[in-house]
């Protein structure tokens, strides 16, 4: 059997190392977590000693396109396609990216026949590396076109006020029913994602000034909220204002009396406070996963069954177009066209009309 990491490196408590020999002394140098991946192993070795890897095996290739491709992506994808590409590395660490054919790719698949979403989005990141080999000269087609997609169905889930209710009140009080440190600054975040019907990525990114540095990062201005959707940065580059309403306002307020205790508090203690809206109770920026781990426990403790994050903005959308039409929708969602809205809309909360008498 092959084995799956490059010459020279062996692991020990848990981490790959190194391992240098100068005369009897063995030298021992740390290169990545175990827990990480192949990819990250890689990238290490590269960034240790810049030597020539074995650029045609899958790990190797999965490490190159994150650094080449990976690293342009919203900081939420990138922790999805992180987890796939381990995965990935795995599976394959004994193929060079040449050997990789259809059937390979279709015999691991199987795993996730069960699972059309996951089955889709790995089939995806797949496709991808393909392209990548071929774009490196390292094969010449792509056997991923020849594996069907599977059919997904459309989630159709409402979130009602009442439930939203129930979630922030799961991520106030802890299971002692005392509140939680991170509690006040979810639901403030689950609050903005509702009223601007915003992704999480986009929400987590909002500073509090612009930035003339990157003048695209989402900020606070006199008119309201200034998105520019990471989504939409590479194509339509659609943006959209968030204008004031008394809710929104007040909750911008909320946010920021909270940001004066942190900054109180970091004066004491020498710490400096992020500019982003939503931070820790150190000051830090809070990050994709440590809302995602808030969220999970405020669900959890609410009782509130098959809720995400994501159908916050479903909700939004939802209400929108019940309140002012399919254009306001679509002009929050920064949506290119009317029918991606209609579809996005219409799959959760159904096409409403009055009984024939």
């Amino acid at each position: 059997m092959v084995k799956p990491y490059p010459p020279g490196v062996f692991v020990k408590a848990g981490r790959f190392y190194r391992v240098r020999c100068e005369g009897k002394r063995r030298i021992w140098i740390g290169l990545s977590r175990v827990s990480e991946g192949l990819p990250a192993l890689y990238r290490a070795l590269a960034d240790l000693e810049q030597q020539a890897l074995p650029q045609d095996r899958m790990p190797a290739l999965i490490a190159a396109w994150q650094r080449d491709v990976m690293e342009r992506h919203a900081a939420k994808t990138q922790v999805d396609e992180k987890a796939r590409c381990k995965v990935i590395a795995a599976r394959f660490v004994e193929f060079t990216a040449d050997q990789v054919l259809a059937p390979d790719v279709a015999e691991f698949l199987l795993a996730y026949r069960d699972k059309p979403r996951t089955h889709n989005l790995y089939r995806a990141l797949l496709r991808e590396l393909m392209r990548y080999a071929i774009e490196r000269g390292l094969r010449t087609d792509n056997p991923v076109s020849a594996i069907r997609t599977m059919s997904e169905r459309a989630r159709t889930r409402y979130v009602t006020d009442s439930e939203l209710r129930r979630v922030k009140v799961g991520g106030i009080y802890g299971d002692d029913a005392k509140r939680t440190r991170s509690g006040l600054m979810l639901a403030a975040l689950i609050d903005m994602a509702y009223l601007t019907g915003q992704r999480i990525g986009d929400l987590l990114a909002l500073r509090w000034d612009r930035d003339p540095r990157a003048p695209d990062t989402p900020h606070v201005c006199a008119e309201g909220l200034r998105f520019r959707p990471a989504k939409t940065r590479g194509s339509s580059g659609a943006s959209v204002l968030i204008e004031w309403t008394p809710r929104l306002a007040a909750l911008v307020e909320r946010l920021r009396a909270m940001r004066a205790a942190r900054l109180l508090k970091a004066r004491m203690s020498q710490r400096v406070v992020s500019s982003h809206v939503f931070t820790t109770q150190s000051g830090t920026a809070l990050t994709y996963s440590g809302a995602a781990t808030a969220w999970k426990r405020a669900v959890k403790r609410s009782g509130v069954a098959d809720v995400h994050f994501h159908d916050l903005r479903a909700k939004a959308l939802t209400d929108k177009e019940r309140a002012e039409g399919m254009q306001a929708a679509r002009h929050m969602g920064a949506h290119s066209t009317e029918s991606q809205t209609a579809d996005y809309v219409r799959a959760r909360s159904g096409a409403r009309t009055k009984a024939t008498r």
